[in-house]
């Protein structure tokens, strides 16, 4: 392994060496070039015309004579175009050297336009298409990267190099990841610097690795535009851009479907799962973070401006919904500490009655028992008096009846 590494290493390393030993020599031909250009026009001028003004009475030979030169200057121009043109595309193959042989060619052009022979409008057919080609080389490799790891685990039967470890973000809940708290929404400076920035990359994409290192290959494509930003490559880059989103839309849709054909061997439930997966998090997470990136990448303005807005506008929206909660929060609370106190009034008046009407009853049983006793105590003593009375005799009855029988002759 280490043997590997190393030989890897200086693999590189000549890598790079050959590529910066060609790009200077594509810069000193370049200047080269320009060097003696400007030499021969300048001395030309200088022995035939003698000013770089025309004059009113210049001769016919003279005029000949500028002829030939702009003849010969633009045969010049053309064939050191035509040069640049295939040596950027036999052994450019970075941005960085890109980017310097064209600001040598547009000083060359901008040196020649001292003498009339301005060509920097020239150079952008041959340096856009060239730096679109590099970007979308990128993802290019990216989405074969992709195809092949599916492929390769699809025909193997095999699910595990397709799932890796979810991380957490580690930010708080705002969009832009720096877990700001404010509510301001007219904060458009710093929303827009916020925005205007490249976005931090979905963590989650860590549990799928297959999209991980496709999104590494779109941004390292992207990166290609930090050294090398050619506005008239714009177009060209939108559209790459949206064939890469189809195209991997595509293969991921004949993914799943190839992971669903009956008989699939291996881990077969787990192919079906990640296959799932990965397209849903493709068109909810990946596809909106290539666009934005892409964006941001081109320095596009209004996109920015636009980012920013949403982004204070659903802040707001959030913030109104916050205070909603909370006010209907503070409101059920207040209504269930209103309720349970008057249920406690409630308690204690039901509670208050029933005593109440318990001390009415125990006092109309004890006045019930005081009459039914008193009542019952007179019954007692008549009833003693009754039987303290003496029982009359005859003698007495017989009296009696002859006092009434025989009392009045």
């Amino acid at each position: 392994a280490q043997a590997a590494a190393v030989a890897s290493s200086s693999d590189n390393k000549g890598g790079s060496a050959g590529t910066s030993a060609q790009s200077e020599q594509i810069l000193d031909g370049i200047e080269r070039y320009r060097t003696r250009c400007f030499e021969i026009v300048t001395q030309f001028l200088a022995i035939f015309r003698g000013s770089f003004a025309p004059s009113a009475a210049s001769s016919n030979n003279n005029d000949h004579s500028f002829s030939l030169l702009s003849m010969w200057t633009a045969r010049r121009i053309q064939t050191f175009l035509t040069t640049l043109g295939s040596n950027m595309v036999a052994h450019v193959n970075d941005t960085a050297t890109l980017r310097d042989a064209l600001d040598a060619a547009s000083f060359f052009a901008s040196s020649m336009g001292r003498v009339g022979a301005d060509f920097q409008p020239m150079l952008a057919p041959i340096f856009e298409p060239r730096l679109a080609e590099m970007i979308v080389g990128h993802w290019n490799d990216g989405l074969n990267g992709m195809m092949d790891t599916l492929k390769a685990c699809r025909d193997a039967g095999v699910a595990g190099p397709l799932f890796g470890t979810e991380a957490s973000s580690g930010g708080k809940d705002g969009r832009n990841g720096d877990g700001s708290s404010s509510n301001n929404v007219d904060a458009d400076g710093a929303e827009i610097l916020q925005s205007s920035r490249t976005p931090a990359p979905p963590r989650k994409l860590l549990a799928l690795p297959p999209l991980a290192r496709f999104l590494n290959a779109y941004l390292c494509g992207l990166n290609e535009l930090r050294r090398c930003l050619l506005p008239g490559a714009f177009p060209v880059v939108r559209s790459a851009q949206r064939k890469l989103v189809a195209d991997a839309k595509m293969a991921l849709q004949a993914n799943e479907r190839a992971v669903l054909t009956p008989g699939l061997r291996g881990e077969a439930a787990r192919l079906r799962e990640v296959a799932s997966k990965m397209k849903a998090a493709f068109d909810d997470c990946l596809e909106p973070y290539m666009t934005g990136c892409l964006e941001v990448a081109l320095g596009s303005v209004d996109y920015a401006m636009k980012e920013a807005k949403a982004a204070a506008l659903e802040k707001e929206k959030a913030r109104v919904a916050a205070e909603k909660v909370r006010e209907e929060k503070e409101a059920a609370e207040r209504a269930e500490a209103e309720a349970r106190a008057k249920a406690d009034a409630e308690a204690l008046e039901t509670a208050r009655v029933e005593a109440e009407a318990l001390e009415k009853a125990k006092a109309e049983t004890l006045e019930k028992e005081a009459v039914e006793r008193i009542s019952r105590d007179a019954a007692t003593e008549e009833a003693a008096d009754t039987s303290t009375e003496p029982p009359k005799t005859d003698s007495e009855f017989l009296s009696d009846d002859g006092d009434d029988m025989y009392g009045s002759d």
